[in-house]
């Protein structure tokens, strides 16, 4: 017998799809998306719809093991879970009792890490046993401090708002891969008459549907972005008036801004200055006007600086306070959900450990030591 479920995805996607799942016989036999929200309209990405897969793979590990030859030898043996539990609680009290709570380090990162997956029980048993907590560095952080240092946790444009603008701008984000349901309004957009530009070094499917493909050389979003500020600060295309009532900092900004002419842009990212102008014209010209920012140009060194200046754009451009003009990053910081997560349970004011550095941690002279390493959602 057949029935059907709903569901939800459980990843750290902003689509935040609606599920229906098949059962036949007490097994997954099919997901697909449901209707159920709108944006979701009936599909789902390949790597949900392949969710089955994982339950029921062969190569899933269904028993606990531990290591029986020396360290390192990859030597296994099967165990019970009563004796797998017993021996985790007995180093975890021992190495509270020698060295203290913090000598406890659960590193997690991504694994399944949606909103009813991420920080739940895992998050209230080491903040009750007050263990060293974990600074997640590796991905994000930069791109996240930069946006709410410009604009706090504000909620940005909706990608159902996109129908509305004239010119949407994809920086470093590939929803062909990732957020795919904005491929179909972006589609209708086009539709409406809108232009599509994609800032990405490769020609990703998004990229052969542009009007504009800007290839830059992978690092150089910086600079790019500080030669269309300028650009629209000498050309008399910025708007002083929305600057001067809304912003701070602006003089600094036109003067990181000033020594970047197309011409320097264009050598620094290998595009071709009459490419940055037509981008600089359309972005100037184009209402409304929404800059997709993702996290591709966050992977450099000056990633957090590329970010701050991509979202400097539309505040420079006077594309706020209309409908399908802005920027969007992400929207989960505004909006206020009651879940099972961590914001239930109040973090210990214990000691917080980059993730970045968990190599120099385990080798180096840390005060407590790290003892109990509980590694889980990630592959350090």
């Amino acid at each position: 017998m057949t029935s059907r479920h709903s569901s939800v995805c459980p990843l750290d996607c902003p689509d935040a799809c609606s599920l229906e799942v098949r059962v036949k016989d007490g097994k997954v036999t099919r997901i697909d998306g449901s209707e159920v929200n709108p944006l979701t309209q009936g599909f789902i990405c390949a790597k949900v719809r392949r969710f089955g897969e994982h339950v029921y793979s062969p190569e899933r590990l269904l028993f606990p093991a531990a290591r029986s030859g020396k360290k390192g030898s990859g030597q296994l043996e099967r165990i019970s879970w009563d004796e797998a539990f017993d021996r985790i609680s007995f180093q975890m009290k021992e190495a509270v009792r020698r060295w203290g709570s913090e000598s406890i380090l659960p590193f997690s990162y991504g694994g399944s890490n949606g909103l009813i997956s991420q920080d739940t029980t895992d998050a209230r048993l080491f903040f009750r046993l007050g263990a060293s907590r974990l600074a997640r560095t590796v991905c994000s952080v930069p791109t996240r401090l930069a946006a709410e240092g410009l604009y706090g946790r504000m909620p940005t444009v909706a990608v159902e708002d996109y129908l509305h603008s004239q010119l949407i701008v994809l920086w470093g984000v590939n929803p062909s891969a990732t957020g795919i349901h904005l491929v179909p309004i972006v589609q209708q957009a086009l539709e409406r008459g809108a232009k599509l530009v994609v800032v990405d070094p490769r020609t990703t499917p998004m990229a052969e549907r542009a009007h504009l493909h800007l290839p830059l050389r992978p690092g150089t979003d910086l600079p790019l972005a500080l030669g269309i500020i300028r650009w629209l600060f000498t050309q008399g295309k910025a708007d002083l008036s929305f600057l001067q009532e809304h912003a701070t900092g602006v003089s600094q900004l036109r003067d990181k801004a000033e020594p970047w002419t197309l011409t320097r842009v264009a050598a620094e990212t290998g595009l071709g200055v009459e490419t940055l102008e037509s981008f600089a014209q359309v972005y100037a010209t184009s209402h409304p006007a929404v800059i997709r920012c993702g996290w591709g140009q966050e992977r450099n060194r000056n990633g957090g600086s590329a970010t701050a200046a991509i979202l400097a754009l539309p505040a420079v451009g006077g594309k706020f306070g209309v409908c399908g003009g802005g920027y969007t990053l992400s929207n989960s910081g505004a909006f206020r959900l009651n879940s099972l997560s961590a914001a239930c349970a109040v973090p210990p004011a214990t000691r917080e450990i980059n993730m970045n550095l968990l190599g120099e941690v385990l080798l180096g002279d840390t005060q407590p030591p790290v003892k109990v390493l509980f590694v889980y959602n990630a592959n350090p």
